[in-house]
């Protein structure tokens, strides 16, 4: 008896679904796509449950005809390519013709269509049609997905919370919105509008929708080009990053792909200004020749391959370092004074939907006055403004830093400096030449850890609130996550539609550059869903150390030399810096005598 058969339509297409459908942002991705290809200039995603319940996806595009509605669920029927020229001069976003065959097959599937003459409608329940007829519909195309993966209970079983799927669906039309700004795209989760896009064609409108207006404003237009790649698209300045390289967004033919060349090559641009784990904020489209480019490579159409990658890698690194050049870089001073003033009119003007805000400020800060739309007045805290203990541009407050009570392990007396950058010292076992900036750093190093070394979670009050704004997809999952913040003493009110205020900070984080610590803290739950608050310690005191260290050519007097030999012969690792460079170099008496010749 034959042991090989041919699979039946039903079960085929579940094996596809395996690859093209693996959670309910897959369907809503594939079906938004159709909408694109279909010439659409306005599409609707109303979901519900993160779309688990229900998925259903509304478009004024082409539409289609009976005989095409039901051609449409069979497997590899697509009208997107024809031979093999075309299937290597992809123009549209799908082309395998597996989508609604396979998302058929895994649920119960409501296609209605119409060229604008008579409207057409065709049912499928798990891969089994059901019923065709005609319906009334203006021209372009309504598909409904219910009880997805009701049939496949393995799968059912891995998918994620309700939040954190729809933050899924809510990443990827953002995604297609910054692709296709031309598009008025409205995304609607049970019944309220989550996101939406004018159509107007201004990807920094839909930047700024994501990010914010503050970080719209602080975004750099990018354009350049050669013979075969032409390249468009947004890139934030210096002083506006984040703590993931998620918001390095590369588009190909304005389809979203995730391609590690473009986004190393951004990233290496912004190397010699950022601090390491920072990252830029960038959107950037590329517009190559279709025979440049396979995008057949995986059926979540995510990668892609270039047949001129080194030459589009270069492009991209030299047109984002020009572009970064072209304008003034430097940080803008901002103290106390300045910051409070620029705080408090974005508060008095910004208004709140109090059924789309989850949570509001606290209830001793912000007086509601009404359920409609109304500005909230709040009271900024007034406190004393803290005295600096530890001033980085004096030596004398230096040697603070380290706790007089350790011992020293081996006295060494300072003799010299040599370019306001090296010591020397000596002792009866022989000469050291000490790097004052490493050891520096080291000795604030240990004193910082030492200081952090248990978490102090009494709160001191901000004198200006922090902000934070992101995008609701990743939102959506912090709100599900908050509470690992609150253990380490991060308490995040609701702000706005998609952004957080910050009123009170530990102590413990009384040294450390609140925002971008508190930004790496985020982002670690967001990526990680867990807080590893010493592994941050340890990147934040070693920063820290290194900003509050002496600077080369820093000249010191015969005092400040010996503390610093001190110092350093107090610390438990005395020999390197945080970073790993050595901080002294030891000469003994016999090597001096070789240097010289003096050994006979």
């Amino acid at each position: 008896m034959a042991k090989i058969r041919q699979l039946d339509d039903v079960l085929s297409n579940k094996i596809a679904a395996g690859e093209v459908v693996e959670r309910p942002s897959s369907v809503v991705k594939e079906l938004v796509e159709n909408s694109i290809d279909a010439h659409s200039s306005r599409i609707d995603i109303f979901i519900e449950d993160g779309g688990l319940q229900k998925i259903k996806v509304v478009d004024n595009g082409e539409g289609m005809e009976r005989i095409d509605a039901k051609m449409c669920f069979s497997r590899h029927a697509t009208s997107k390519i024809k031979d093999d020229h075309d299937l290597f001069n992809i123009m549209t976003l799908g082309f395998r013709g597996e989508a609604i065959p396979s998302i058929a097959s895994v649920s119960h599937f409501d296609l209605r269509t119409s060229t604008g003459q008579e409207g057409s409608f065709v049912k499928y329940e798990f891969g089994k049609y059901m019923s065709e007829g005609t319906c009334d519909l203006p021209q372009g195309t309504q598909i409904t997905v219910t009880k997805l993966f009701q049939n496949v209970p393995a799968r059912l079983k891995y998918l994620k919370s309700v939040n954190t799927e729809f933050a899924a669906i809510h990443q990827y039309i953002e995604r297609i919105a910054l692709a296709y700004p031309q598009i008025a795209i409205r995304l609607y989760h049970n019944n309220k509008t989550i996101f939406q896009t004018n159509g107007k064609g201004q990807l920094l409108e839909v930047i700024a929708s994501m990010y914010g207006i503050a970080t719209a404003k602080n975004m750099l237009p990018l354009s350049i080009s050669n013979d075969d790649f032409e390249i468009n698209g947004y890139i934030s300045k210096i002083d506006t990053s984040r703590a993931s390289k998620a918001n390095i967004i590369t588009l190909v033919n304005h389809r979203y792909v995730k391609n590690v060349m473009s986004i190393d090559a951004i990233n290496n641009a912004y190397r010699s200004y950022l601090a390491d784990n920072r990252y830029p904020i960038a959107i950037i489209n590329i517009d190559i020749d279709p025979y440049l480019v396979d995008v057949n490579v995986h059926p979540s159409k995510l990668e892609v391959r270039f047949s001129k990658e080194h030459e589009l890698r270069d492009l991209i690194l030299s047109g984002v370092q020009d572009t970064l050049k072209q304008v003034d870089l430097k940080y803008q001073v901002k103290n106390k004074q300045t910051e409070r003033e620029k705080f408090k009119p974005q508060l008095d003007q910004v208004s709140f939907d109090l059924e789309q805000t989850q949570s509001i400020i606290s209830k001793e800060s912000t007086t509601i006055i009404s359920k409609e739309k109304t500005p909230l007045p709040i009271k900024t805290p007034v406190v004393k403004e803290k005295e600096e203990v530890y001033q980085v541009d004096h030596f004398k407050e230096e040697k603070k830093l380290t706790p007089e009570n350790k011992p020293i392990k081996e006295k060494i007396y300072a003799k010299s400096q040599i370019h306001g950058t090296y010591l020397i010292g000596e002792n009866e076992k022989g000469m050291y030449l000490v790097d004052q900036h490493a050891a520096q750093e080291r000795i604030n190093y240990e004193y910082y850890k030492e200081q952090f070394s248990h978490l102090d979670l009494t709160m001191q009050p901000l004198l200006v609130p922090l902000q934070f704004e992101y995008p609701m997809s990743e939102f959506l999952i912090l709100e599900e996550r908050k509470e690992l913040l609150e253990k380490v003493g991060i308490f995040l009110d609701v702000f706005g539609e998609h952004g957080y205020i910050l009123r009170n900070l530990p102590l413990w984080m009384k040294k450390i550059d609140e925002n971008i610590f508190v930004d790496e803290m985020i982002q670690e739950v967001l990526h990680k869903n867990s807080l590893d608050v010493v592994a941050l310690q340890e990147h934040a005191i070693a920063t820290l150390s290194c900003k509050a260290s002496l600077k080369a050519n820093t000249y010191l007097s015969p005092s400040d030399m010996q503390t610093i030999f001190d110092n350093l012969m107090r610390c438990d690792n005395p020999y390197v810096c945080p970073h790993g460079r050595p901080t002294i170099l030891f000469y003994s008496d016999y090597e001096l005598e070789k240097l010289f010749k003096r050994v006979v």
